[in-house]
């Protein structure tokens, strides 16, 4: 009854604000009028049988992937799955087993925060735009870093002076400048506010080349990908459709996979397990005192990604608030919190993936005794 009551009190409230017509149509459009030199093939990568380890640590298995012309691919997941791995085998930079081949006419540009590193620190940003050999004009280029909030004078800042964030947003406006017509995207959202992922998004609407993202972020991926991949018992599989459509049929396979009292996401090694020697009552009981702590560790991070899940979504929609987004400082305070909160929640997305790593390794240990 009581969530009755709030939901009708929600309703009330809602009924007595004022209407406005299309706020989204107040946000900053851009148009990046993408040149490609050269139209591909309609294959842009083939990897057959491919499989990837590092040391014992089993990360591909006997997996293949095929990227074809217009594909928009969003690869998602949890930390330490591999999804950046695989995004330096799609570019060739990973050494892996299998058969690579790349389409004809594939020209590509990868995108990644180590990228900041092959930025020149002497050059001023439009400088550095400039060089990279797009043929644009000065007026194009000076539009396009707008977009990515350098605006008047910044244009003319040294790269050495900008901060790391800066940095990025640099190094994206140069990936998405160049005539690749096959661009791979690691994380682009990273320290961009939510007016720039926006304009991410319209360039990428815009793009009619293929691209491959990896990316946390919900919103981005619902507006970009038209298909989703994703690494499971070291295969990489792939959901033709939205990620909103994805969602719905990953609950619905977890709900049939729960009736049937089977695990989803939960990989076991393909590799052969040597027989271990038993251990004793004492050892035996101190594996099992670890993996109760790790369990608790486990259990707080699960809250404190819920709190933060809560969190940011109480912020994206202080940001689409008129009045917020009218107010300048008020949008720069709410931005800094979401950016903040943003990367805490990765931190603990990553703290997860290592905890639930040392869990199936205790696990397996208490296995064998």
């Amino acid at each position: 009854a009581s969530k009755a009551k709030q939901a009708q009190s929600r309703v009330k409230a809602l009924d007595k604000l004022e209407r406005i017509e299309d706020v989204a149509a107040d946000a900053p459009k851009v148009n990046f009028k993408f040149q490609f030199k050269t139209e591909p093939g309609r294959h842009i990568l083939r990897l057959e049988h491919m499989s990837k380890r590092y040391g014992d640590k089993l990360i591909l298995q006997n997996t293949n992937v095929n990227i074809e012309r217009g594909d928009k691919i969003a690869l998602i997941g949890a930390n330490g799955k591999g999804k950046s791995t695989l995004m330096r085998i799609i570019a060739g930079t990973e050494p892996v087993e299998g058969k690579r081949q790349l389409g004809h006419n594939v020209i590509m540009a990868f995108y990644a925060q180590h990228q900041l590193e092959s930025l020149n620190v002497e050059n001023e940003i439009l400088q550095e735009l400039t060089e990279a050999g797009s043929q644009r004009n000065e007026m194009e280029l000076r539009t396009v870093l707008g977009s990515f909030l350098f605006t008047g004078e910044a244009v003319f800042k040294k790269i050495k002076v900008l901060s790391g964030g800066e940095k990025s947003r640099v190094a994206l406006a140069k990936t998405l400048i160049s005539e690749a017509n096959f661009l791979l995207l690691d994380e682009p959202t990273n320290h961009l506010d939510m007016q720039s992922v926006n304009i991410l998004i319209q360039a990428l609407e815009q793009y009619e080349g293929t691209f491959v993202v990896i990316s946390h972020d919900r919103y981005f991926v619902e507006n970009v990908a038209n298909k989703i991949w994703f690494i499971e018992d070291y295969q990489l599989k792939e959901y033709p459709g939205t990620y909103h459509e994805y969602e719905y049929w990953q609950e619905q396979r977890e709900k049939d996979a729960r009736k049937n009292g089977v695990k989803i996401d939960k990989p076991t090694p393909k590799t052969e397990v040597t027989e271990k020697p038993k251990t004793n009552g004492s050892e035996q009981n101190n594996l099992q005192s670890d993996l109760k702590k790790l369990n608790q560790q486990l259990k707080q991070v699960e809250q404190e990604v819920q709190h933060l899940e809560r969190e940011i979504d109480g912020y994206e929609t202080q940001l689409a608030d008129p009045k917020i987004y009218a107010n300048v400082n008020a949008m720069q305070e709410t931005t800094q919190k979401f950016e903040k909160a943003k990367k805490t929640l990765n931190q603990q997305n990553s703290l997860w993936e290592n905890l639930m790593e040392s869990i199936d390794q205790l696990e397996g240990k208490l296995k064998t005794t």
